[in-house]
């Protein structure tokens, strides 16, 4: 698969795994709004997919978020294979990525800097 279209396809993914995200969520006490899929990788031969995920919140609520999504990535694939049309529905994997948070954490040490350089 070109790279080009690979790359359209990791997008269009992480779309579908978005608003995925608030139709298998109702009625489970989780709180989606907490939970980002910041990228999806889709392997060349489409079998397998990861994606990354950012959590906010602490370490229990991450845990116990990652612990969801994984018990529920059938789920999440079933409704991937209802909205894209692809030759395989890839397996999803889901792993943790602190880079939004990160990113807040650079964000806030440039905001308080700001003013001492008035």
């Amino acid at each position: 698969m070109k790279i080009d279209r690979l790359s359209r396809l990791n997008d269009r993914l992480r779309e579908e795994l978005s608003s995925a995200l608030y139709r298998v969520a109702p009625g489970e006490g989780v709180e989606a709004g907490r939970v980002s899929f910041v990228s999806a990788k889709v392997a060349p031969d489409l079998h397998n997919a990861v994606v990354e995920v950012s959590i906010l919140g602490d370490e229990e609520q991450a845990r116990r978020l990652m612990s969801w999504l994984r018990s529920r990535r059938a789920d999440f694939q079933r409704h991937v294979a209802d909205r894209m049309a692809l030759k395989y529905t890839p397996v999803l994997s889901f792993r943790r990525t602190e880079a939004i948070e990160r990113g807040d954490r650079v964000l806030s040490i440039l905001d308080s800097l700001e003013p001492a350089a008035k």
